[in-house]
């Protein structure tokens, strides 16, 4: 690892005096629970605004956003839920736990399927498709699935747990389904230990989400079943310096990615993942392939033993549909030729040697294979 500087992958540690501070003042005016403070509504309308959306909820984790949202759809037994190949297994569990029955769409390359995987899935019992914005990328071909769903009066779910401040062709990741789910996982760009949140236009699915999240306070057309979901204060007061700072994060990020692509771009054994060498999504990922699985993973492992945080979507990775009870019909890609790693967070002047070390380590791992 260089020695030029320390990298800092919990970006939340960038804002931390600014966290300290509005935690601090919730613990001591008592406002810490998910009602009657001011914190949890400040970041579901900041939220929304960052994604052009009428509402906001935040719920206690990711998982809690994508269990929200499909109650929202009043998702049934008898029903299906399509879901892609690759994304965490909470995707399909959602559905799951409402009696829906799960389908997997292929991943393309890109790792997200495309429109021609998802059409033929569609059918009379489809109740929604699950869309998911994968390491800080945008999903290639978003607007048109968005808009052939609608066509077909199917509810699109964007899952953007890894796609803060990702740009989708002109609009923000969680801008184009009929609901979108958002993390603030520890390990998120927006981090708060746990935390999620649902974003949507409709009133009366907002209204009935809150409800089943646990708002005692929000009416509904029908007597519901309440449960306790809700994000609290000070885990609100944790992420609204994060957003605060997004657009500073992403810009430095996304300065090193292309610092890492130029470098790697020189390599002949790998491709760059999308192939280009601009910066990509927020900037916090550098997705490579590789010639072969064995490759990837070797290659993988040894990055991460060198202090790089790299991730290889092997067997038994809960983010791929072979760890999960329901696979899809067919394969077309072979997503285990792909690793990626996280871009830390470094000063600008040391951000040109984290990239050549990276490159050299990489060069050097694949020359000893060779």
């Amino acid at each position: 690892m260089p020695a030029t500087a320390q990298p800092v992958y919990q970006y939340s540690l960038l804002t931390a005096d600014a966290q300290n501070h509005l935690v601090g003042d919730g613990i001591l005016t008592g406002e810490i629970a998910t009602f009657g403070g001011t914190l949890i509504p400040r970041l579901e309308e900041r939220v929304a605004g960052l994604t052009g959306r009428r509402h906001a909820l935040a719920v206690d984790s990711g998982s809690s956003a994508l269990r929200m949202a499909m109650r929202g759809l009043e998702i049934r037994p008898g029903q299906e839920v399509i879901i892609p190949e690759l994304g965490w297994v909470s995707v399909g569990a959602a559905a799951d736990m409402l009696g829906a029955t799960v389908r997997v769409a292929a991943a393309t390359d890109t790792l997200t399927p495309s429109w021609q995987e998802i059409e033929p899935l569609l059918g009379p019992a489809t109740a929604a498709v699950v869309l998911v914005h994968l390491r800080g990328r945008p999903a290639p071909g978003t607007p048109e699935i968005a808009a052939r769903l609608r066509e077909r009066g199917i509810p699109l779910i964007e899952d953007c747990a890894q796609a803060w401040g990702v740009d989708v062709e002109g609009r923000p990741a969680g801008a184009w389904g009929t609901l979108a789910t958002f993390s603030t996982h520890s390990m998120k760009l927006i981090a708060s230990g746990e935390g999620g949140l649902v974003v949507g236009d409709d009133d009366e699915t907002m209204a009935l989400m809150r409800a089943i999240a646990g708002d005692t306070r929000q009416r509904t057309p029908r007597t519901v079943w309440r449960s306790k979901a809700r994000m609290t204060e000070l885990a609100a007061g944790l992420a609204l310096p994060q957003l605060d700072h997004l657009p500073t994060l992403i810009a430095d990020l996304r300065d090193l990615q292309q610092q890492c692509h130029s470098e790697l771009a020189t390599l002949p054994s790998i491709r760059l993942m999308p192939d280009s060498t601009g910066p990509v999504g927020n900037g916090s990922i550098i997705g490579l392939r590789l010639s072969d699985e064995t490759t990837a993973s070797r290659l993988s492992d040894q990055l991460f033993h060198g202090g790089y945080r790299a991730w290889w979507p092997g067997p038994g990775d809960l983010h791929t549909a072979q760890a999960w009870p329901v696979q899809p019909d067919h394969t077309v890609s072979d997503h285990r030729t792909y690793l990626d790693v996280q871009v830390p967070h470094l000063p600008a002047d040391a951000r040109k040697p984290w990239a050549h070390n990276l490159a050299s380590r990489v060069q050097q791992a694949l020359g000893a294979r060779a």
